[in-house]
């Protein structure tokens, strides 16, 4: 009699084996022993078959040990896919998975299916990344470049609209900032234009009258020729001032501004700048004077330039003073520095104009008549001279109690 194989030595276990394999797999099962015959099976319809031998054209390539493959006939079903299993040891014979083919091709076509599902709701999330992609992104970049092309076309109220906090939206932002700094570079250049225009046809207007005076016969009259003479130095001078004042605006744009340094006698500056003005503060019937110390240090400065500085300010103070008042230029010698305040007893400054007097084109408050307001560029300009030379300016002032302008430059 024949020996049973050690796992299979009962049909109960077999079944038992199968039992346990089946509840992991959903695959047909089929035991088999070292002869081929079947000991066991997990298929209510593959019953009949057990005790029978099953011939199958691989059984012996797997009693070697080998893991065989492949679609072929089943005892009921017609066509199968198949894996026969040696188990522990070739005598313990083959266990055999099936798989009905057309349960296989069901599983591929329903897999197939789940694919196509998925590509295709790839394709739909892609086109709605694409479509939100189009909305927050390529619009708003599109729509910058046609304001873009708006504001080189000299349209500077052009704006586009902020959408979110992202990188676009940032773009957004800065674009709008820049427009709006773009529209008050050309407002203020507009201004500007305006102010040159009205500051030279005021002098040209009063020399212009003073001239047609004169040719009228009043030059035989001394009082009246010395007035009318004098009042045309002083409109000369204010020309030669607005000369400089946009030859200094135009190095500045070009580079910044150039010292010729030497040393000189912060004395004399101030003297000079003020014997300039002497003339026409008598005529508006105001004090000039200066408080000087003696024994002065010496700067190395340009002259030149802070007599322009001192111009400026001396201009401004008469400009802004009534008759009867005071302009006064003080100097303070300290440890380290020389501190020169020109102050007056005029209409003064209002807070909410201070923090913009030396601003560039900021020519003061728009309800004062023209000739009070200037080009806005005088104290801007004495604001880079004195800052070229290392030091500062400042002012302090209160309305209708008068200003002090002063400005501090270091010894060395």
């Amino acid at each position: 009699v024949e020996r049973e194989p050690e796992l299979i030595s009962s049909a109960g276990a077999a079944q038992d084996l199968l039992a346990s394999i089946a509840r992991w797999t959903d695959s047909r099962v089929m035991l088999l022993d070292q002869t081929a015959m079947i000991v066991a099976t997990t298929e209510p319809e593959d019953a009949a078959y057990i005790g029978t031998r099953f011939e199958h054209p691989s059984f012996d390539q797997a009693l070697r040990g080998e893991t065989v493959t492949g679609v072929g006939q089943g005892l009921v079903i017609a066509e199968v896919a198949y894996v026969l299993l040696p188990l522990a040891s070739p005598s313990n014979g083959i266990l055999r998975l099936s798989y009905e083919v057309t349960d296989v091709r069901t599983q591929f076509s329903q897999l197939q299916g789940l694919v196509i599902s998925g590509i295709a709701l790839t394709i739909a999330l892609a086109l709605g990344i694409a479509l939100a992609l189009t909305t927050t992104i390529t619009r708003p970049l599109q729509q910058l470049s046609e304001r873009a092309h708006g504001i080189a076309s000299g349209n500077y109220h052009e704006r586009v609209t902020v959408r979110g906090k992202d990188e676009v939206g940032e773009l957004a932002r800065n674009f709008n900032q820049m427009a709006e700094r773009l529209e008050e570079a050309e407002h203020a250049r507009e201004r500007q234009l305006a102010a040159i225009v009205h500051e030279l046809a005021r002098p040209l207007a009063g020399m212009r009258a003073a001239v047609e005076t004169l040719q009228d016969g009043a030059d035989s009259e001394r009082e009246m020729r010395e007035t009318l003479l004098g009042g045309v130095g002083e409109e000369l001078m204010r020309l030669e001032k607005l000369v400089d004042t946009l030859q200094t605006l135009h190095r500045r744009a070009i580079r910044p501004i150039q010292l010729n340094r030497a040393e000189i006698s912060i004395e004399r500056v101030i003297r000079s700048s003020i014997t300039n003005f002497e003339a026409m503060a008598a005529r508006a019937g105001i004090s000039l004077s200066a408080e000087i110390p003696d024994h002065l240090p010496k700067l190395r400065a340009d002259e030149d330039r802070l007599i322009q500085v001192l111009t400026n300010l001396l201009d401004n103070a008469i400009k802004f003073t009534p008759r009867g008042g005071k302009v006064q230029t003080q100097v303070r010698a300290d440890q380290d520095s020389l501190t020169v305040t020109v102050a007056d007893t005029g209409v003064g400054i209002t807070p909410d104009e201070l923090p913009y007097v030396f601003q560039q084109f900021y020519s003061g408050d728009a309800s004062r008549p023209p000739e009070k307001r200037g080009m806005g560029l005088g104290l801007a300009i004495c604001r880079d001279i004195i800052t070229a030379h290392q030091g500062q300016i400042w002012v302090e002032s209160e309305a209708g109690r008068g200003a002090r302008f002063t400005f501090s430059l270091p010894k060395q």
